[in-house]
């Protein structure tokens, strides 16, 4: 087998597994688990693993079941599954594969940290990818799948799955990703459309898919405050960080306030993914330091 075959299989399956997807879902995995024990160890590593697998698997089991969907889009055509690359056999059982590895792997630290990884799965797999199909909303009901992965990581540092603190920084990583899937639709809309997904553009007109994007980016800005005012984050300075970020990922949106036109969202969703990383990155910093 020469070099150019070689790599040209790990990136299909590189592409099969989303890496740009599984890495941010693992490190708020990571998130819950550090903010919980105030430490890192090898036990953090083994659930980051769990949950790195079990998010692999799900994603093959997304290129299987919309193999037929991504062969009508230009973005998705050359997947690895529509052109034949990737036979849906040998996707499946390497999808089974990962998922029951990552599954023993969560066990390893408890069962609920197992149960929140095999019902992110099936969320995925079996509740919003077809959902995509019948309504422009999936993604709200899909925001679950981003929420439970640092409650992965807080149950599996000893937290009670319960936990106001953790339900708090769930509901940011909820409420977070609708802003996010809205400005990919904006990017992407007609692709979607032309492969017979629902897009948001067919519901509502120009000047109200600004507003309610808006309206989701303001919900996000205060589900981070939240978690300020209800001691989440105990140290003064980064709570003045976070306020700081809020004021900045607000001020990135100031030239869609009023227009009746699609802005160009590239820089908004660069904005608003730094702002995601940033809340990340200080929970981690407040869990190490509490």
């Amino acid at each position: 087998m020469n070099k150019a075959v070689t790599y040209s299989q790990i990136a299909d399956w590189k592409t099969l597994c989303k890496l740009n997807i599984i890495l941010p879902v693992t490190l708020s995995a990571f998130t819950g688990f550090v903010l919980y024990s105030g430490s890192v160890n090898f036990e953090t590593f083994i659930v980051c693993a769990g949950v790195l697998l079990m998010a692999s698997s799900s994603s093959i089991l997304n290129h299987i079941i919309e193999r037929r969907t991504d062969a009508l889009m230009s973005r998705t055509a050359n997947r690895p599954i529509p052109t034949g690359r990737v036979s849906v056999k040998k996707a499946s059982l390497v999808a089974a594969l990962l998922g029951i590895a990552g599954a023993a792997l969560l066990f390893t630290n408890g069962f609920m940290p197992m149960l929140l990884g095999v019902i992110n799965l099936l969320w995925y797999s079996l509740v919003y990818t077809p959902l995509k199909k019948v309504t422009a909303f999936a993604v709200v009901p899909g925001s679950v799948i981003g929420a439970i992965p640092p409650v992965i990581g807080w149950t599996a540092a000893g937290g009670y799955v319960f936990d106001f603190h953790i339900i708090l920084v769930a509901f940011f990583f909820f409420i977070g990703q609708i802003p996010h899937f809205w400005m990919i639709i904006m990017l992407l809309g007609k692709d979607y459309e032309a492969a017979g997904l629902k897009s948001i553009s067919k519901v509502f007109s120009n000047h109200q898919i600004v507003n309610l994007t808006l309206m989701w980016v303001a919900a996000t800005a205060m589900s981070a405050i939240l978690l300020v005012l209800f001691g989440v984050f105990t140290s003064l300075t980064i709570s003045i960080i976070i306020f700081l970020m809020v004021f900045l990922l607000l001020i990135s949106f100031r030239t869609w306030i009023g227009v009746s036109h699609l802005p160009k969202p590239k820089l908004a969703f660069l904005a608003i993914n730094l702002f995601y990383l940033g809340v990340m990155l200080t929970l981690i910093v407040e869990g190490l330091i509490r």
